[in-house]
């Protein structure tokens, strides 16, 4: 399991370079304001409704997953080289590369990872949790880095990491492959069914919010130090924090989520989410930091619950293609629709309404998840979905 480990580790500092740091890039290497960050990212987010769905259909209908895994690390590498470029003339034109590569690059992978767990035997969250700790190490000294050579540092560690992943998926990686004669896939009758749309409602209305609001953290942490230099290292040390918590939490998850009522956990998803809004729209520093580590909790939750939940309601077959209408409605739909409404609403009433606007919606997703979704005990629940699983 360690070269699984490995390249997980590896390719979630790729991550955090690409996407926690890319809000960062855009303000203060390319110079664009709060408002002309989020029509870019909304632009790039365009393009992306396409490119997700796309590439988890090209992930399921190839058969050689790990070399379709290949090209993908080199079409990232030509995203990082690209980010090298960018000016205010060229923004535009660098946004429809990111969204149609670098925007599903999280959800690519995880369909990948949970492929190979499925197929060796493996539980997912002891493999995705080094991603974690990839993640927070990269964000944990991006800043230190950023401040000492600028964001070309960090993309050319980008760059050495994906050559890494590369390396070791080609020699050390087994071939996991799908049969040539795969059964018909009736999406039709799988999207029909109402409880995969609450998962996809769910997800676009509380998660998909959490994630189109990102954008405007590090200037929200620049407003209140009233330095960029002190905000970069909050940031660095706050997204630190909580990715070791999200570690900590896939290795709980890992352990005890076998005995975890499913639909109180995906609920509680958006109760930390909620609480996490809460804290961030009081104003005050310490609080928006303690609150921003309820992200620790959330997100792996959410990860894990989601995956289950979409193994219980659809064929094996479908579950790569469903994980990628969630995350094209997560880190797709979500950066066209929800960066463009925060930013008016912080430009017309500040932080503060910003983030209550997205407590709201937290309490709004709770309030559907507990109407909405099937029982959560995994035996019934297994069963209410056996027919459309078998269809």
């Amino acid at each position: 399991m360690l070269r699984y480990n490995l390249v997980t580790f590896l390719y979630f500092g790729v991550a955090s370079i690409l996407s926690t740091f890319y809000f960062p890039f855009l303000s203060q290497d390319v110079g664009l304001s709060l408002g002309e960050v989020s029509k870019a990212i909304a632009f790039g987010a365009l393009f992306s409704l396409a490119s997700q769905p796309y590439l988890s259909h090209l992930f399921a209908k190839s058969r050689n997953k790990k070399r379709f895994m290949i090209v993908y690390f080199g079409l990232l590498a030509i995203v990082n080289v690209a980010m090298l470029f960018v000016d205010e003339q060229r923004i535009y034109l660098f946004a429809i590369l990111y969204g149609c590569l670098a925007l599903p690059l999280i959800g690519t992978y995880e369909i990948y990872i949970e492929k190979i767990s499925s197929a060796r035997g493996y539980m997912y969250s002891k493999i995705r949790k080094w991603g974690s700790i990839g993640l927070g190490s990269v964000t944990l000294v991006g800043g230190s880095l950023i401040a000492l050579a600028g964001f070309e540092l960090l993309h050319a560690i980008s760059l050495v990491f994906l050559a890494a992943c590369a390396w070791i998926v080609y020699r050390k990686f087994e071939t996991v492959e799908d049969s040539a004669e795969r059964p018909k896939m009736n999406y039709r009758k799988a999207l029909a069914d109402k409880r995969v749309l609450v998962l996809f409602a769910m997800s676009f209305l509380g998660l998909g919010s959490y994630i189109g609001v990102d954008f405007a953290f590090s200037s929200y942490l620049t407003e209140l130090t009233g330095s960029v230099r002190t905000s970069n290292q909050i940031f660095s040390v706050s997204t630190g924090v909580k990715v070791f918590l999200e570690f900590v939490t896939f290795t709980l998850l890992g352990l005890y989520f076998n005995r975890v009522d499913v639909k109180k956990a995906f609920v509680s998803v958006f109760v930390f989410s909620g609480l996490r809004f809460l804290f961030l729209s009081t104003g005050e520093l310490p609080l928006v930091v303690l609150g921003d580590q309820f992200h620790g909790l959330a997100f792996p939750l959410f990860l894990v619950t989601v995956f289950r939940y979409l193994r219980s309601l659809v064929p094996d077959e479908l579950v790569p293609s469903c994980y990628g209408i969630v995350s094209m409605l997560v880190f797709g739909v979500s950066n066209l629709a929800y960066p463009p409404l925060f930013a008016a609403i912080q430009n017309y009433g500040g932080y503060g309404a910003m983030y209550t606007t997205n407590f709201a919606l937290s309490v709004a997703v709770i309030a559907i998840g507990i109407f909405g979704l099937p029982p959560g005990k995994r035996s019934r629940f297994v069963e209410s979905s056996g027919e459309t699983a078998s269809g």
